[in-house]
């Protein structure tokens, strides 16, 4: 069986609106800012990245019900396109999400 897992902690620059899909299920996407410093080659690298995080179920989406931007969360999922039209665009669907003080 493939692996697909993927956790990442960062800052929540940006929460998206509430959506229902035609199924009844609702969704919503924010965007998390990392930042940190690990060691690539054998150097220290800072890294940055801008992450889309979608959020369905009723688990992570009560914690991110209490979320604003500038709060620091881990978010714990799989990787998956971010559409249908657009292979290459990755997005983290959460499984898990923790407020991170």
């Amino acid at each position: 069986m493939e692996q697909n897992t993927v956790r990442l902690s960062g800052t929540v620059r940006e929460l998206k609106a509430l959506r229902t899909s035609p199924a009844g299920v609702e969704h919503r996407e924010l965007v998390l800012e990392h930042r940190s410093r690990q060691v690539l080659a054998g150097q220290m690298r800072e890294v940055r990245a801008l992450v889309i995080v979608k959020i369905s179920g009723r688990e992570p989406m009560a914690v991110v019900e209490g979320l604003i931007p500038g709060n620091r969360i881990i978010v714990t999922g799989l990787l998956a396109q971010a559409s249908h039209h657009d292979a290459q665009q990755l997005l983290i669907h959460a499984q898990t999400i923790e407020k991170h003080e």
